[in-house]
C-alpha cells in the first residue's frame, strides 16, 4: 500500500488528506478523531463533504474515515480497470478498509451509498460491528423511480456532457430532476462546489459515473435483503420523514424487517440528505445508538 498525505485547512479544523493506491487506482480520504473506526459511504454525485456537519461532533468519540468513493462527486478519476457492479463496489469498500489497517468498523451510509452498504454488509459481515443507514435504496428500489432512467440515458452519446452543462447553470441544481428532492437546506452554490463540480468539469469523472450507473439494479438489493437475514449485528435506520418521492418512510420501515437487532428513528425536517438537513438529530441518534 502507498499512502500519500497532505494537510488542508477545513472550516472545522485541520484535516489530513490521504490517498490509498489499490490496483493502480487512487481513493482519497480524510480522517478525524480517535476511537472506534467509523467508515462513511456517501451516495451518487456526493463526496466526503456531505458529512461535514456531523463529523466535528462524532470525531470527539470516534475515528471518522471519509473516503471519496468514485460515484461521480470524486476528484481523482479511476484510471485502471475496476468492477463498478454493486458487488465490485462492495469489494472496493472491503479492500479499502483492509488497506487502511482495519479489521472491523462501524459503517455509516446514505443515499446510493446505503445500497452499497447493504451489499457490502451481506458479503463481509465480519468486517461490520454496527450498520447505520439513512434514506437509501432497498429491496426493489435501486435506483429510485424518479432517477430510474439514468441507467439507460447515460449510455446515450452526449447525455453526460449535457448533464454537465446543465449543472453549470446553477439554478437548475435545485430542480426536482437534479438535487431539489434530496435536501431542504442545500443551496445551489453548495451543491455545485461540494457535490457536482468535478462531474461538471471532468469527462473522466463523468465516465466513472456512467460505469457505476449502468450497473444499478434491484437484483443486488433484493439479494442483499435475503443474505442480511443472517446479519446479527446492531443496525440503526435513521430516516428523513420529508423524503416523499425518492425514499419514502415506508421503505425505511420495510428495511427494518431484514434485521434481528434494529433501531428505527424518524428524522424530522429532512429529505434524503439527513446529514445536511438535520445534522444535530442524526448525531444524537447515532450517539444514543452506539452508547
Amino acid at each position: 500500500m502507498r499512502t500519500i498525505a497532505k494537510r488542508r485547512m477545513l472550516k472545522n479544523g485541520t484535516a489530513i488528506m490521504k490517498k490509498v493506491e489499490m490496483e493502480g487506482n487512487i481513493i482519497e480520504y480524510q480522517d478525524f478523531g480517535k476511537g472506534k473506526p467509523m467508515v462513511f459511504i456517501h451516495g451518487a454525485f456526493s463526496s466526503g463533504n456531505t458529512w461535514r456537519k456531523i463529523i466535528p461532533e462524532l470525531s470527539k468519540k470516534y475515528h471518522c474515515i471519509l473516503p471519496e468513493w468514485p460515484f461521480g462527486g470524486h476528484k481523482t478519476p479511476i484510471l485502471k480497470e475496476m468492477d463498478f457492479t454493486p458487488d465490485g463496489i462492495a469489494n472496493l469498500i472491503a479492500n479499502f478498509i483492509i488497506k487502511i489497517g482495519l479489521e472491523e468498523c462501524i459503517i455509516v451510509a446514505n443515499d446510493t451509498g446505503g445500497a452499497y452498504a447493504q451489499v457490502f454488509a451481506s458479503k463481509y459481515k465480519e468486517m461490520v460491528s454496527h450498520l447505520i443507514l439513512s434514506n437509501c435504496e432497498g429491496f426493489d428500489i435501486f435506483p429510485p423511480k424518479k432517477f430510474k432512467s439514468l441507467s439507460t440515458m447515460v449510455k446515450v452519446p452526449g447525455y453526460l456532457w449535457l448533464m454537465a452543462k446543465l449543472f453549470t447553470y446553477k439554478p437548475s441544481l435545485k430542480w426536482d430532476m437534479a438535487f431539489g428532492l434530496l435536501s431542504h437546506s442545500l443551496q445551489q452554490e453548495e451543491i455545485y462546489e461540494l457535490y457536482v463540480k468535478h462531474f461538471a468539469e471532468s469527462k473522466l469523472i463523468r465516465n466513472d459515473f456512467k460505469k457505476m450507473a449502468i450497473q444499478w439494479s434491484p437484483t443486488y438489493t433484493k439479494k442483499a435483503a435475503i443474505d442480511l437475514k443472517e446479519f446479527n449485528k446492531p443496525v440503526l435506520i435513521a430516516w428523513g420523514i420529508d423524503d416523499l418521492e425518492l425514499f419514502p418512510i415506508e421503505l425505511g420501515k420495510k428495511l427494518t424487517t431484514i434485521f434481528s437487532e434494529v433501531t428505527f428513528v424518524e428524522i424530522k425536517n429532512s429529505k434524503t440528505y439527513v446529514q445536511e438537513d438535520n445534522p444535530n438529530a442524526l448525531i444524537e441518534s447515532i450517539n444514543q445508538f452506539l452508547n
